[in-house]
């Protein structure tokens, strides 16, 4: 627990963090704002959403789900290159070496490394998703509609259920980059691997056969996004869900993909050679 608190520290003060961070508020406020100007200056034809989905994106309680759909997507891209280059940081920078020669064990350390990277994980989603929730607000004022109530006691256990879902699918998202660079022992073989990981996982659903996309949609690019249980915008007055896999069933494949990647990762570093 200590070396987790020490890693806190040291994360959280670097500038990648913050930047980091910045970036996804920025992105989550565009969203919303960007939904609610369109909509306001050319109507459904503009943002080229229909009326009840500019509705759930704008209006509570509705506009949770839209915020954590949002908050996902950017902070799953950006905290992928985040961890990928924090962990392979941890071979340039020679703060590996150091602790193992300082007596820490190996996969003691490797892995209270993923837990500090996932508590700064779960801070910026945070983060973001309040900023989210302001940022509905000013895109429904600036749209003209109602946005309903964003602080309904009705609604703050089911929110609080789905952000903790949304950080177990984020930690085993972004347990692919950290597994990719410790193993590397480098910060681009990290997010080069995860960049074309993710543009083949897209790519793939529209040019694979079938048979292969159903076994795919258990790689963790689309488990994790169906783990949190969202329901997507409505469609033709009945909400829609574009999970491919029943959440319950996808979190838990989910959260095996975690342990499997971490402790494989800790292996890893357990029997690789340190020099320099």
């Amino acid at each position: 627990m200590s070396l987790a608190i020490v890693g806190i520290r040291k994360f959280w003060t670097r500038s990648a963090t913050l930047v980091s961070i910045l970036l996804v508020i920025g992105f989550v406020v565009l969203e919303f704002v960007a939904v609610g100007a369109g909509y306001r200056s050319g109507g459904t034809a503009s943002t080229g959403l229909d009326k009840d989905t500019v509705t759930w994106f704008l209006s509570f309680p509705t506009a949770f789900d839209a915020i954590l759909v949002i908050v996902y997507e950017f902070v799953a891209i950006v905290g992928l290159i985040y961890i990928a280059t924090a962990s392979g940081s941890e071979w340039s920078w020679g703060t590996l070496k150091v602790a193992v020669a300082r007596g820490e064990s190996r996969w003691h350390y490797t892995v209270s490394t993923f837990a500090s990277l996932s508590i700064i994980l779960l801070a910026g989603m945070l983060i973001a998703f309040l900023v989210g929730i302001a940022a509905v607000v000013v895109g429904a004022s600036i749209a003209g509609l109602p946005v309903g109530n964003p602080a309904d006691p009705a609604q703050f256990a089911q929110v609080a259920v789905k952000l903790a879902r949304c950080w177990i699918a984020l930690m085993a998202l972004t347990s692919v980059g950290y597994a990719v660079a410790m193993i590397a022992k480098n910060q681009m073989a990290g997010i080069g691997t995860v960049i074309v990981y993710f543009v083949v996982s897209i790519l793939s659903q529209a040019l694979l056969p079938d048979i292969i996309k159903q076994v795919l949609k258990y790689q963790p690019f689309n488990i994790t996004a169906d783990a949190i249980g969202l329901a997507g915008p409505p469609t033709g007055g009945v909400a829609s869900s574009a999970a491919a896999v029943e959440p319950n069933l996808a979190l838990l494949i989910s959260i095996g993909w975690l342990v499997a990647l971490v402790g494989i990762t800790a292996l890893s570093v357990e029997r690789t050679e340190i020099t320099g």
